[in-house]
């Protein structure tokens, strides 16, 4: 009993960053409401540059992409400031990691002329921000890397410049609402027959592990599984054929011993996909504001699941 309440709590901690990607997105909301991305509403820069600071800022950055494709305009997310940048362009600064590379990125395109957006971690890049600079808010409870942030951050300063703030706002509200009531399902103390999280977690314990379907979510649940002890890859559908066998439905573990190799299985995010022999899709169990709100409550089951026992009990 002691050890089922000490994995409880471990888990309670690991789960408290999931838990605040609903607030992420009302704090991205906040931002908006404020007035202080105005000036984003009616411009039409030559590019839109996204400096990302980690893996996982990267790979939420790189979903804004694949999730608004085709793009009005060009977004580039890079770890570096391009030498073309200049008063025609946007800046956003993500991630959790403060880098020189950052902070010299936002005074180079201050000096330029260029907006620049900082949806960053505490330290010395947002301290010494350019005064021009839009600083997110960091949650003041929140101390891990968030998804929902960067994805939020990124697609907001798209939005804005072309609609309205308080549609925006409205949007990002919706979408916050929507995450908020995805993560009580996957709240540490709910067992495996109620919390998806779990049930995700544990059809791939003991095998190899490859996500597909939706590419956008593919990519960053990859990313925070490999990044937290749980190495995985995406893959197109396409890519898996064949490299997936039919499972030996005459194979038993007690009288045949561990399988030769270890398994590989895939999980399908947002799709409906024939012929992955084994697979378990991932999907909203509520209708979402749109394909943002959807991409973001399945990546919010998805960082959920590594926060998660190999083996939880009930309790």
């Amino acid at each position: 009993m002691t050890e089922s309440f000490q994995q409880h709590d471990a888990e309670q901690i690991r789960f408290f960053d999931v838990a605040h990607e609903g607030a992420q997105v009302r704090s991205t909301a906040g931002v908006v409401a404020s007035g202080a991305l105005d000036q984003l509403y009616g411009m039409n820069p030559r590019s839109v540059v996204v400096l990302a600071t980690d893996q996982v800022s990267r790979a939420a950055a790189q979903a804004v992409c694949t999730l608004r494709s085709p793009l009005r305009r060009p977004l580039l997310v890079t770890d570096s400031l391009p030498h073309y940048f200049g008063a025609l362009d946007v800046l956003i600064v993500v991630g959790e990691r403060n880098s020189d590379i950052a902070h010299q990125a936002l005074h180079a395109a201050d000096s330029r002329g260029a907006v620049t957006v900082l949806a960053g971690a505490e330290g010395p890049v947002a301290d010494d921000a350019p005064r021009n600079t839009v600083v997110f808010p960091v949650l003041p409870t929140a101390l891990g890397t968030s998804p929902a942030r960067t994805i939020t951050a990124v697609a907001t300063v798209l939005d804005l410049l072309e609609e309205d703030s308080r549609l925006v706002v409205q949007r990002l509200e919706s979408t916050a609402d929507v995450i908020d009531v995805e993560v009580e399902t996957l709240a540490p103390e709910r067992d495996l027959s109620v919390n998806p999280g779990r049930q995700l977690r544990e059809h791939v314990s003991g095998a190899r592990i490859i996500h597909t379907g939706n590419r956008a979510i593919a990519e960053v649940v990859a990313t925070l599984w490999t990044l937290k002890g749980l190495p995985a890859a995406a893959a197109d559908v396409a890519e898996l054929d064949g490299l997936i066998p039919e499972p030996d439905p005459f194979h038993d573990p007690f009288l045949d011993g561990p399988a030769a190799v270890v398994p590989l299985k895939a999980v399908i995010w947002a799709a409906e996909l024939q012929g992955v022999p084994g697979a378990l899709e991932q999907k909203c169990a509520e209708i979402t504001p749109g394909p943002l709100a959807e991409a973001l409550t399945l990546i919010t089951r998805g960082y959920a699941a590594t926060t998660y026992q190999n083996d939880p009990e009930d309790f």
